[in-house]
């Protein structure tokens, strides 16, 4: 009950359960590569979300993963306390009663599975070249097994309530990110996003640059791939306290980016994971401790040394301060 992992320690707090799996022998395997930046533990992760319903990722976490952070001494007390061996994976599993239980269970089966062989199983493509889990195959007593029930009438109120909750026509919001000044080539991938109603809140409710809110969702979780991140659990909560917290004023605009990577990396974003606006005074020491590196430094074109001496500055204080608010302070000195 006192994770850090936000995860499950959400699912506590709302009175859900988590449940524990212990797969003999399994050490190393659910961190097994099956596809590009794709692992086993993907397999059973799909398995659970299509079967028990459990849609909000992750819903799982396992004693091998590298992706979420789950203290050793966490790990430790679940093993022993369920009785694990050193060779043995530990998945968890959390939703209400019933859903977790059967996540618990499909966990088991999918696991036994894999020491069979391949299962039988419709698979989905993906957009990024690899496949997943779609669902299971029917058996061949019953293919078609919806044929078997009767025909449902579907009533005048429920389909008012299916037009009440679609979500706006693509092609609106492209207009509508036209007139924001969105750059060209973000408008088709932000108004087909899972992010477009986040973006409208940022924009709306914080009062965010729409630029920067577009960058943001769409371009910066490219970069973090790049970097072998895996970016499936960049969420609502996530980006809206990371752009609140960019818009009180606790880093700049760079500093989006770092908050991502850092909340990955820490299951939840919290204020105190970032380093916070530089002061003046740290400000004009760093520019006199480079004005002296950069006289020892070998520059081939004698006019890129400004350049130069800038650029080792905005690194040092990336997401710190702004461009113009150091060239300010730079002029002054």
């Amino acid at each position: 009950k006192k994770t850090k992992f936000q995860p499950i320690k959400t699912a506590l707090e709302q009175g859900m359960v988590v449940k524990a799996v212990n797969l003999g022998g399994y050490k190393g395997l659910l961190s097994w590569q099956t596809q590009t930046d794709t692992y086993f533990s993907k397999e059973i992760s799909d398995r659970v979300r299509v079967v028990a319903c459990l849609t909000n990722l992750p819903n799982i976490i396992h004693s091998d993963s590298k992706d979420f952070f789950i203290s050793s001494s966490e790990w430790r007390n679940i093993k022993k306390h369920i009785g694990a061996a050193e060779d043995d994976t530990v998945v968890l599993v959390w939703g209400n009663e019933t859903d977790s239980e059967t996540g618990a269970k499909e966990i088991i089966i999918r696991a036994k599975e894999a020491t069979i062989g391949v299962p039988s199983e419709t698979r989905q493509a993906l957009r990024d070249g690899t496949n997943g889990f779609e669902r299971i195959l029917p058996g061949p007593d019953r293919m078609y097994p919806d044929t078997d029930l009767p025909p449902k009438k579907i009533t005048q109120e429920r389909l008012e309530r299916i037009r009440l909750t679609l979500p706006e026509y693509y092609w609106d919001r492209e207009k509508w990110y036209a007139e924001l000044g969105i750059p060209a080539d973000l408008i088709r991938p932000l108004a087909i996003s899972k992010y477009a109603e986040l973006f409208k809140k940022l924009v709306r409710e914080l009062k965010i640059n729409p630029v920067i809110a577009a960058v943001a969702l769409i371009q910066y979780p490219k970069r973090l791939k790049r970097k072998k991140i895996n970016t499936e659990n960049l969420n609502e909560k996530i980006f809206t306290d990371i752009f609140t917290a960019f818009k009180e004023g606790k880093f700049t605009r760079e500093g989006i980016l770092i908050a991502m990577e850092k909340s990955l990396q820490a299951g939840d974003f919290n204020e105190v994971m970032m380093p916070g606006i530089a002061g003046e005074d740290e400000v004009k020491q760093l520019i006199k401790e480079f004005e002296n590196d950069i006289e020892h430094m070998k520059i081939y074109n004698p006019a890129d040394k400004k350049n130069v001496f800038i650029g080792l500055l905005m690194y040092r204080l990336r997401g710190r301060i702004e461009y113009n608010e150091l060239i300010k302070i730079i002029k002054e000195k």
